[in-house]
């Protein structure tokens, strides 16, 4: 063969090669409809995280600031945690979620939008060497997924969604080498994402449904990967079961996290915008659920305009979450709503006072824990609450789930707002068992009534829960206009037991008057816990317990009002905001069998009746007026006492 010719045949060679290079970096041709975000919010802020991955984030970084994320990894934040070299699986074995964490390379979409923003090149260097180095010390090769965790599950999932990103803020400044290292690694990604969750039964866990968005990314943005459609089909199917199966109709998410719940938005806000921008059809109850899931958050958050931290969940800051879903949706839903919401779904309640009223805010959740183990604490019955802005009855929390208190402490049924009876604790979740098997439970909402001048809500947990010890308990709690909260604890019995109620507050100095038995929050007084019949209660205890807080496990007080008795108990406590006169008010107690009254007398005069009725009781009557409700609010210059 002539020299000619094999000269013409390795020209062949190579520029068939090269067509071949090409045609693969051209194929990356979908449509990405996150650039305007990108302008706007930092990457932490579109993308809001799983909360195993917040927790580890707010420890490492303490920051979702890409600025600020950057200069620490720049300034050696890898080295010094996991070694130089990096070790990838370092804590594997001994603290998996920051293994995991460092694995799906979080932080590496701050350095591209970083230079998205500012076109510094020097974003893309250091970007591309993480990249690299990454990719060098993890290969996926035959059996990688059961090796280590890096190739499997959600690793998997968001490391295909952060190179995304990365690849499409960076686009313009990438060499051909640098987008083949993407389209190798996201092809990669593709097919272990169709081994991990395409083969998957359905069910309700956020990893599976956060596992399909990674699909949907790579099938929209990185079309090559999906020649046969598979990773596209498999896509939608997922994410269509999770959006009619893994939330209620009513907009809350079944497993009844409220930190996870703007990154559970999130996954169905961008299947939204990824079908939306590459002409795929979505489901047609995608768009109605996004405005129940915007509202949801809404109305959830905390006065200080976070999520509240119930169950595996962080404080998640909702305001970017709210102001993108209305910019998508086209709607103006506020950070700080002032609605009483009752959903019947989800059974969560959160009471405030009427937006008209000027004299106190005060923000209630009611959680009867519909749902108990995995991300779901033993907080039955559980009450939160604030007052004019500052946390009152807090919950514990949560902590990093590497940790062995997060087990032994922070899912127990002691860490929550709750009633021990006869000491008893959800066995399973306040045990040492690594994941708390879920459990449905009997606890509801039974009654609710959102009245301009009450709300009130009634749960009950049945006998027959394991933890009741075959009492059945009722816990009522009322908001009375701006000025008190009643909690309304009613055990029906016929043995002798005891009853713990537990009330967690913030760390701060508290008073307790060993004679009236209430105790005093804040230095400058500004809420009392009064217990209505002190005489029943056999015993008051203060101990500092831990909570969480901004990456650290601190400690603050918890009350404990044990009272022992047999049959049928009733334990009434008044949640009082302090001012001069809040020391005049006089309240009186009556009982009938068909139910409860209590007549409230503020310094001003005014008297407030309030009637609880019995749930078997057709009506109440007590001191002058009488009805059929579960509750009703009397208020009245002229008092007739009968």
């Amino acid at each position: 063969m002539s020299d000619l010719i094999v000269n013409r045949i390795k020209r062949s060679v190579l520029f068939a090669g090269f067509l071949l290079i090409t045609a693969s970096l051209s194929a990356q041709n979908g449509k990405f409809p996150f650039y305007d975000l990108a302008k706007m919010y930092d990457f932490g802020e579109i993308m809001p995280k799983d909360q195993g991955g917040k927790f580890i984030q707010v420890e490492l970084l303490n920051s979702e600031s890409d600025a600020i994320i950057v200069h620490k990894i720049r300034g050696g934040l890898l080295n010094k945690k996991f070694g130089t070299p990096i070790d990838w699986v370092k804590y594997e074995k001994s603290e998996l979620e920051t293994s995991v964490w460092v694995n799906r390379l979080y932080f590496l979409p701050s350095f591209a939008r970083m230079y998205y923003l500012t076109k510094d090149i020097t974003y893309v260097t250091d970007m591309i060497s993480i990249l690299k180095r990454w990719i060098e010390d993890n290969p996926r090769i035959v059996g990688s997924e059961r090796k280590s965790f890096n190739w499997r599950d959600m690793q998997v999932a968001w490391r295909a969604i952060h190179l995304s990103w990365c690849y499409y803020l960076t686009e313009e400044a990438l060499s051909d080498s640098d987008k083949q290292l993407f389209t190798d690694i996201q092809n990669h990604h593709s097919q272990a994402l169709l081994s991990w969750f395409a083969k998957q039964p359905l069910n309700d866990f956020n990893h599976q449904s956060h596992g399909a968005l990674a699909m949907l990314y790579l099938s929209t943005l990185f079309n090559q990967t999906d020649s046969n459609g598979e990773l596209l089909s498999n896509a939608i199917r997922i994410l269509t079961h999770h959006l009619d199966n893994a939330h209620y109709n009513d907009g809350g998410n079944i497993e009844q996290m409220f930190g996870y719940f703007p990154f559970q938005t999130s996954i169905f806000r961008d299947m939204y915008l990824l079908c939306s921008a590459n002409n795929i059809k979505y489901p047609e109850n995608l768009i109605p659920m996004l405005h129940k899931m915007t509202n949801y958050i809404s109305v959830m958050a905390q006065p200080n305009q976070t999520m509240p931290p119930l169950n595996d969940s962080y404080a998640m800051g909702i305001i970017p979450s709210i102001e993108i879903l209305n910019r998508i949706l086209g709607t103006d839903i506020t950070t700080e709503s002032k609605k009483s919401v009752y959903y019947p779904d989800t059974q969560i309640a959160v009471m405030r006072n009427e937006s008209g009223t000027k004299s106190n805010s005060w923000y209630l959740l009611l959680n009867p824990a519909r749902r108990i183990g995995s991300h779901s604490h033993a907080g039955r019955m559980g009450l939160y609450l604030w007052l004019n802005d500052r946390p009152i009855l807090i919950e514990a929390g949560c902590c990093n789930y590497d940790k062995p208190i997060k087990n032994s402490w922070y899912r127990t049924s002691m860490a929550h707002n709750t009633v021990l009876i006869d000491g008893v604790q959800d066995a399973e979740s306040s045990s040492n068992v690594e994941y708390a098997k879920k459990r449905e439970t009997g606890n509801r909402i039974t009654e609710w009534i959102d009245n301009p001048n009450f709300k009130y809500c009634k749960m009950v947990s049945p006998a027959d829960d394991p933890t009741n010890v075959n009492v059945k308990w009722e816990r009522s709690v009322a908001l009375v206009k701006d000025e008190f909260v009643i909690v309304y604890d009613h055990f029906l019995s016929d043995r002798e037991h005891s009853y713990e109620t537990l009330f967690h507050t913030p760390p701060v100095e508290l008073y307790l008057n060993n004679s009236s038995k209430e105790v005093t929050l804040y230095n400058d007084s500004i809420v009392s816990i009064i217990p209505i019949e002190r005489d029943i209660i056999n015993n008051i205890e203060i101990t500092d317990q831990y909570f969480y807080l901004n990456g650290e496990d601190l400690k603050a007080p918890m009350i404990n009002y044990t009272i022992k008795s047999k049959g049928a108990v009733k334990s009434i406590f008044i949640i009082l905001p302090k001012s001069g006169n809040s020391s005049k008010i006089k309240i009186e107690k009556k009982e009938s069998p068909q139910g409860l009254g209590l007549l409230i007398k503020t310094a001003l005069g005014e008297e407030n009746i309030l009637l609880f009725k019995n749930s078997e009781s057709l009506e109440i009557k007590l001191f002058g007026k009488h009805t059929n409700k579960p509750f009703e609010l009397f208020v009245d210059k002229t008092f007739v006492n009968n």
